[in-house]
C-alpha cells in the first residue's frame, strides 16, 4: 500500500478521515483485488502508521482551508461594511438629444414612417452631470455630431458612480446612453443603482404635473432655463458654438434643479434598497 494509494482513496471517501486507520484499511483491502491483508504484523503495522499519518496531514489541510475561507468570508464581510459606512457616490446627470433626420413625404399627427426613411441617426448632444456635495456641474458634448469621445468618457464615469440620479431616466437618460454605448461598441454598466426622481413623485405624490419645471417651482427650488426648438436645429444643422453653448447651460441647470428637487422629495419618500458593489 503506498502513500498515493491511500491520498486517492481518500479524497474519494473523505469520510475515512475521522475513522479508526484500521477501517480505512479494510476498506481499501476491500476495494481492490491490487491490495491484500499484509502477511505480518509488521507489514500491518506499517501500512496502519502510514494511513495514519495521511490521515492527519489530510485533517491538518482541512484545518487551513478552513481558516482561509473564514480569512476571505470575513475580509469580505469588512469590505461590506467599509462600504456601507462610506459616503456613497452619487451621480446627479441630464443629457440632450438629437432628433432622427428622416425622409418624409408629408406632415402631420398621425403618419408612419419607417426607419429605412431614416438618413441620419438620433445622437447625444451633450451630458452635464455633477456630484452630490460637490458644485461643480461638468459638461461633455459630441464633437461635430460625434458622440463616442464624449460616451466613451461617460461610461467611465457613471459606472464609477455608487448611485444615479435622474428625471425619467430609467425609460430614457439611461437607456439613450447604453443605446448610443452598444452603437460604438462602448463597454457601459449593466445595471445601476438609480434613483428616478419622476418616479419618486408619481409614487408618493398627486402633482398637477411631474415635469421637472413644474415640480422645481411647485417646491420653491426653481425653474428650468427656457428654450426654443432653434436652439437645437442650430446645432444639428449648423454646428452653431454659440448655440451648443447655451444648450450646456441649459442642461447644467437641468442638473442643478434636478438635485434641488431631489433633496426636497428625499425626505418624504422611503429609502431605496441599495446593492453594494464589492471591488
Amino acid at each position: 500500500m503506498t502513500k498515493k494509494d491511500i491520498e486517492i482513496f481518500l479524497i474519494e471517501k473523505p469520510g475515512y478521515l475521522k475513522k479508526a486507520p484500521i477501517e480505512t484499511a479494510k476498506s481499501i483491502w476491500k476495494k481492490s483485488s491490487k491490495y491484500s491483508l499484509p502477511k505480518n504484523s509488521i507489514d500491518l503495522e506499517k501500512d496502519l502508521n502510514l494511513i495514519k499519518t495521511v490521515q492527519q496531514n489530510f485533517r491538518k489541510a482541512q484545518t487551513l482551508q478552513k481558516e482561509r475561507e473564514n480569512s476571505e468570508l470575513v475580509d469580505l464581510y469588512n469590505q461590506i461594511l467599509d462600504r456601507k459606512n462610506a459616503p456613497k457616490k452619487r451621480l446627479f446627470f441630464d443629457i440632450e438629444t438629437t432628433p432622427n433626420i428622416v425622409f418624409s413625404w408629408r406632415i402631420g399627427n398621425k403618419i408612419n414612417i419607417d426607419h429605412d426613411n431614416i438618413i441620419h441617426e438620433r445622437a447625444i448632444i451633450c451630458i452635464c452631470y455633477k456630484w452630490e456635495g460637490e458644485d461643480k456641474v461638468y459638461s461633455l458634448s459630441w464633437d461635430e455630431g460625434n458622440d463616442k469621445p464624449m460616451l466613451e468618457k461617460f461610461a467611465k464615469i457613471i459606472d464609477s458612480a455608487d448611485e444615479i440620479c435622474t428625471q425619467n431616466g430609467d425609460k430614457f437618460d439611461v437607456k439613450w446612453v447604453r443605446a448610443r454605448c452598444i452603437f460604438h461598441g462602448i463597454p457601459v454598466g449593466v445595471k445601476f443603482n438609480s434613483i428616478d426622481t419622476l418616479k419618486l413623485a408619481k409614487a408618493g405624490f398627486y402633482f398637477n404635473s411631474y415635469k421637472l419645471d413644474y415640480m422645481g417651482e411647485y417646491l420653491g427650488v426653481g425653474n428650468k432655463i427656457k428654450t426654443e426648438f432653434d436652439l437645437w436645429k442650430d446645432i444639428i444643422l449648423g454646428n452653431d458654438k454659440v448655440a451648443m453653448t447655451k444648450m450646456i447651460d441649459y442642461c447644467k441647470e437641468d442638473v442643478r434643479l434636478l438635485e434641488r428637487v431631489y433633496n426636497k422629495l428625499r425626505d418624504y419618500c422611503p429609502e431605496k434598497k441599495f446593492k453594494y458593489k464589492i471591488k
